[in-house]
């Protein structure tokens, strides 16, 4: 006898119209997080190949009686660098300027000549793999005693482990959040099957199978979840639009504003339909044990 036609009307449990609303939250949740992470992951590569790209030389200043006056050396060490190959252009900081970086410690009213402040220069490179640095740190320190360079290793460590720390973070928050959605469609199916057990029991005697029954949730756990996949979906485009217009308004040498490139829009929009497949793998291997618990 082949299996019968009708469905199982499941739609009119209370469960199950929670289930999209749930499911919803979980998308929304875990397409922020998601978003975020691709954002900070993106920012922190920018952040890295700038600092890559760039290095910063100091020039100590005049303390000794035998050296020579601090400009002489800056002028010095700023005609080396511009020699260097695979240097792009160096720039001389004025000392103004680094007075100025230190007013929040020091006071507005700081002179520079009113402490031995050390002299900067800032130099971009051309061709990261041209420069070695170790060899013109050592000829600038032959050229000019004192003179140190900095290639910001020490703060490209620090982005990279903060954004390791980061991804790992939201890595966990999006697993937890995968697993509740599974709980939830775990809950759901289970209760489906209680409510129906004599349904199914007729279902059964009438000559349904297992895998007819399981289909009938399979196919219920598609629809309420693809119906809360994309609810949730699209109020996280909606926030992160939102979001970035907010942080157009900022002064973009305070933080730039967050932008999605076009595969994180791909993997954003995959998002609902791994949700939705994984509700209904999860409905169907529930029921199918489920039933094969019935006698």
């Amino acid at each position: 006898m082949s299996p019968p036609s009708a469905v199982l009307p499941l739609s009119r449990e209370s469960s199950t119209r929670l289930l999209p609303w749930i499911i919803g939250v979980m998308v929304y949740l875990a397409a922020i997080i998601l978003a975020g992470a691709m954002i900070l992951a993106s920012a922190a590569a920018d952040w890295s190949r700038e600092l890559t790209a760039t290095f910063t030389v100091q020039i100590p200043s005049t303390q000794a009686s035998g050296e020579a006056p601090t400009e002489e050396r800056l002028k010095t060490a700023a005609l080396l660098l511009r020699e260097t190959p695979g240097v792009k252009a160096v720039q001389i900081i004025p000392a103004e300027v680094t007075a100025l970086s230190l007013e929040p410690w020091l006071g507005a009213n700081l002179e520079p000549r009113d402490l031995p402040l050390p002299r900067l220069i800032d130099v971009q490179v051309a061709d990261v793999d041209e420069v070695d640095r170790e060899a013109l740190a050592e000829r600038l320190e032959n050229e000019v005693p004192g003179a140190a360079l900095d290639s910001h290793d020490y703060w490209r460590g620090q982005i990279s482990s903060l954004v390791r720390a980061l991804e790992l973070l939201a890595t966990i928050v999006i697993a937890l959040i995968g697993f509740s959605a599974i709980a939830a469609v775990v809950f759901a199916t289970r209760s489906g099957v209680a409510v129906h057990r004599d349904v199914i029991e007729v279902l059964h005697l009438i000559g349904a199978t297992d895998a007819y029954v399981a289909e009938q949730f399979q196919r219920q756990a598609f629809r309420t979840s693809i119906i809360g996949s994309v609810m949730g979906s699209v109020l996280a485009v909606l926030t992160l639009v939102a979001l970035n217009r907010m942080a157009k308004n900022l002064d973009a040498a305070l933080l730039s504003a967050p932008t999605l490139a076009t595969w994180h829009w791909i993997v954003l929009a995959v998002v609902p339909f791994f949700a939705s497949l994984i509700a209904t793998v999860t409905a169907r291997r529930t029921v199918l044990r489920a039933l094969r618990r019935m006698p």
